[in-house]
């Protein structure tokens, strides 16, 4: 180990006494060093434009509108790289004292390793210039995330370890420097882009995944450090000093070809051995750095995955001519995969399938362009493949698909089944920004494998809203549309439509939904109702107030009365019946997201012609208000509200009251030993398909999260999944403009300067010398 250390110590000397070594070490500043403060900058100009400023740590460092400053090193690093390492073996190749070395009692492990720590040595100085970056933002970020930092410095100190160990090998392999530099960094030009090459090719996706080294530090530079990560980074620098060592030995002594050839094979398989099995699910340890463990699943979401008792199988159905195709593709296999990994994390067992096919399916832009139009299924699947230089025989036919699974009723879309055991159950993706299923989505899918959904009853008949309606009143969209995020079908229930004057309620639901009738219930239909009431059945009714009488059957025996007049709102841009309700300090019974909103402008139900409700003490009922109308928004319209914004007045001669007033209540009792919940909602339209596609000038609204709430309240905390929000907490920064100017002098002018000045000095006196 002296040897070794003494060997290094010459190794670096020799580094500095090249003005190379200091010329990296000022172009890395400088370039660095601009992207820093360029960051830095922008969020300053940020706070003192009177923006929001949050998650400064990710932003600056990692992600953000470009690159942070960590991605950016990542990707530049392996430029540096060739010029530090093309001399450590080469130039005493070429001077011949690689002989002398050889020919010494020196073993080559001391030699090889000796250059190694050399240049390391030279790397830490890399690496501190880096850590100086995050230490000076820390000073002007209060909750700074250290410790995600260090975990990304780590990323980029073992990346630098295994580029130097590469370069080390391929110096070993020529008697010139150029030659050297040049071949070092064709070849890490070739590992850092290719992790995108080729990957349509199973085997080759494989192999090109495990020859990407660059992407092997992302994980830890976003905070998660994997084991299998730190495993990979030493086996490969493992790798690469021991085919160093073999090809320095190959020097000393005699040996066959046959022999030489097989310990170098020797050494890589029992290398790539290493990688393959550290990098099992069952193998892999994880540490998530961040402070609000934003790389670890939620705990519920981590106790429904050990929970399941069986392995978990996902199976997903890429349709070739489904507009959504991209998303499954080959190509993206390994984004996919890593989408599940955290998953994978808390139950190893799950395993990924994929089914490629071609199918009918809704992509009019694809079947009606000038190229597909009048072309069979077949032809313009093979137009399709020939376009993306797939081959239409790796594509099941609509034959063979449908002989596997039925996919009609999902429109042959891009889909997921999930199986553990017998149970199956569907993952889709949605028709918004984000389209694939977040968190509480993918557990409530794995929830449902053990636990079966939540089952809710809407009445059907006497032109009640509907769930399979897709007109602007029916309710499809926020209970059937299997393209929604937050509809009920993709959050653990199972809506289902009863005729009561054809079928009974049926027993094992969760809730039954009464939703503005518009004619008058059969004596038939309102029996099965109240015997449904009377024995505890949890119950939603959505009214309004036009049509009130038709439910008044089962609202005067509840207590809930609807007052004269309606709800009027006067509104910029807006007709006066759209009506902001804000939920009550009681609305907290709904859930925890739900308490402290009373106050909030932005937490509010925008509900569509609302009426007045209130609660007259009958029976054996508690009643809660949750949501209210504010006073200063709002006020109680004795006449027919005009649709006409700029004829709305109030006028308390005419009958007007400026009150608060109730819109939704909650009631509660006790029957049969079990606590029955009923909600009244004075408005049908806030969860209808107009108004939650219509974009208004609310300031934001929360009408999915209520109708949400109140299911998951009826469902006892079952469904949906709630995952609380992991916020952020370096949210500030305290640097200030002048600040700013003075980082870029130091940082871009002063340390550059110190450091070359520093290089000149050195360079002047060994020349003297």
């Amino acid at each position: 180990m002296r040897v070794s250390l003494r060997l290094a110590k010459q190794e670096l000397a020799s580094l500095f006494y090249s003005p190379i070594a200091w010329f990296i070490l000022v172009i890395f500043t400088v370039q660095f060093g601009i992207a820093f403060t360029g960051k830095m900058e922008m969020y300053v100009s940020y706070k003192n434009l009177g923006y929001n400023t949050f998650n400064l740590t990710d932003y600056i460092f990692t992600n953000g509108q470009t690159p942070g400053l960590l991605l950016t090193v990542q990707s530049q690093l392996y430029l540096f790289i060739p010029l530090i390492t093309m001399g450590l073996i080469s130039r005493e190749i070429s001077s011949g004292s690689i002989k002398l070395l050889q020919s010494s009692p020196i073993s080559v492990a001391e030699i090889v390793f000796g250059k190694y720590l050399g240049i390391m040595a030279y790397a830490l100085l890399l690496i501190l210039l880096l850590l100086a970056y995050v230490v000076t933002a820390s000073f002007f970020i209060p909750n700074f995330e250290m410790s995600w930092m260090l975990s990304g410095i780590l990323g980029i100190f073992l990346l630098l370890s295994a580029y130097a160990a590469i370069g080390l090998f391929l110096s070993s392999l020529t008697a010139y420097q150029v030659v050297a530099a040049l071949s070092t960094l064709a070849v890490l030009t070739f590992l850092h882009y290719i992790g995108s090459l080729w990957q349509d090719i199973d085997f080759v996706r494989h192999i090109t995944y495990f020859l990407s080294v660059s992407g092997k530090a992302d994980s830890l530079i976003y905070g998660l450090i994997r084991s299998k990560d730190i495993v990979y980074f030493l086996v490969v620098i493992s790798l690469f000093l021991g085919l160093t060592m073999l090809k320095l030995q190959s020097g000393r002594e005699s040996r066959s070809f046959a022999f030489q050839a097989s310990r170098y094979l020797l050494l890589i398989a029992v290398c790539i051995g290493i990688g393959y099995i550290s990098a099992l699910p069952k193998y892999t340890a994880y540490w998530d750095t961040t402070s609000q463990h934003i790389r670890t699943l939620h705990p519920i979401s981590q106790e429904v995955m050990k929970n399941l008792k069986e392995p978990l199988e996902i199976t997903t159905y890429v349709n070739l001519l489904d507009k959504d195709y991209n998303v499954g593709a080959k190509k993206q296999r390994n984004n996919d995969l890593t989408r599940f990994e955290q998953y994978q994390r808390f139950h190893p067992g799950l395993k990924m399938n994929y089914v490629y096919y071609y199918d009918t399916t809704d992509n009019k832009s694809l079947f009606t362009n000038k190229i597909n139009n009048g072309l069979d299924l077949k032809a313009v699947a093979e137009n399709v493949a020939e376009s993306n230089k797939l081959d239409i025989r790796d594509f099941l036919t609509p034959q063979e698909i449908r002989k596997q699974i039925s996919l009609k009723e999902e429109g042959n879309r891009f889909v997921r089944v999930l199986k553990s055991g017998e149970k199956k159950t569907w993952l889709r993706l949605y028709n918004d920004f984000f389209k694939h299923p977040g968190e509480p989505n993918i557990i409530v899918a794995v929830k449902l494998l053990e636990e079966g959904p939540s089952r809710i009853a809407f009445v059907s008949g006497n032109d009640l809203r509907s769930i399979k309606d897709n007109s602007d009143r029916g309710y499809r969209a926020s209970t059937s549309e299997k393209t929604q995020r937050n509809t009920l079908v993709n959050n653990g229930f199972e809506p289902v439509s009863v005729d009561l004057k054809q079928a009974e309620i049926p027993k094992n639901i969760d809730a039954l939904v009464i939703a503005d009738p518009r004619n008058a219930f059969s004596p038939e239909e309102l029996a099965k109702i109240k015997a449904y009431i009377d024995n505890g059945g949890n119950l939603l009714i959505t009214a309004e107030r036009e049509f009130q009488e038709y439910l008044k059957p089962f609202l005067e025996p509840m207590g809930i009365h609807f007052l004269k007049g309606t709800v009027a709102q006067i509104n910029d841009g807006m007709a006066p019946n759209i009506v902001y309700s804000y939920f009550t300090n009681d609305a907290n019974l709904l859930g925890a997201e739900f308490s402290n909103k009373s106050n909030d402008s932005t937490f509010k139900v925008v509900m569509h012609g609302a009426g007045a409700m209130e609660y007259r003490t009958t029976g054996d009922f508690k009643a809660t208000p949750l949501l209210e109308t504010h006073t200063n928004k709002s006020f109680l319209k004795a006449k027919k509200i005009e649709t006409d914004s700029l004829r709305l007045a109030f006028n308390a001669a005419e009958g007007d009251l400026n009150i608060p007033v109730n819109t939704a209540f909650a009631l509660t009792r006790t029957v049969n030993g079990k606590q029955q919940k009923i909600v009244v909602t004075s408005d049908a339209d806030f969860i209808s398909n107009l108004e939650l596609s219509t974009f208004r000038k609310t300031n934001g609204n929360k009408n999915t999260q209520f109708y949400n709430g109140l299911f998951n309240w009826f469902s006892n905390g079952k469904y949906p999944v709630v995952i609380p929000a992991k916020d952020p907490v370096d949210n500030d920064i305290t640097l200030t403009t002048k600040g700013v100017n003075w980082l870029k002098v130091i940082y871009l002018y002063g340390l550059p300067a110190l450091i070359l000045f520093g290089g000149v000095l050195l360079l002047f006196f060994r020349r003297r010398k």
